[in-house]
């Protein structure tokens, strides 16, 4: 399962794809989440 969970991090830390994937599901697709106001975050390092 490490593999998968390393491919899927690493594809969905490209900003467009994230943005494409939420706006899909929690806006019916409508661009709502723009890629250029992301920022990236270590989901993995504590406070």
């Amino acid at each position: 399962m490490g593999r998968k969970d390393t491919l899927t991090k690493e594809y969905m830390s490209q900003n467009d794809i994230f943005a494409d994937v939420f706006n899909y599901l929690l806006y019916d697709g409508k661009p709502v989440i723009q890629p250029e106001h992301l920022v990236d975050k270590d989901s993995t390092k504590r406070k």
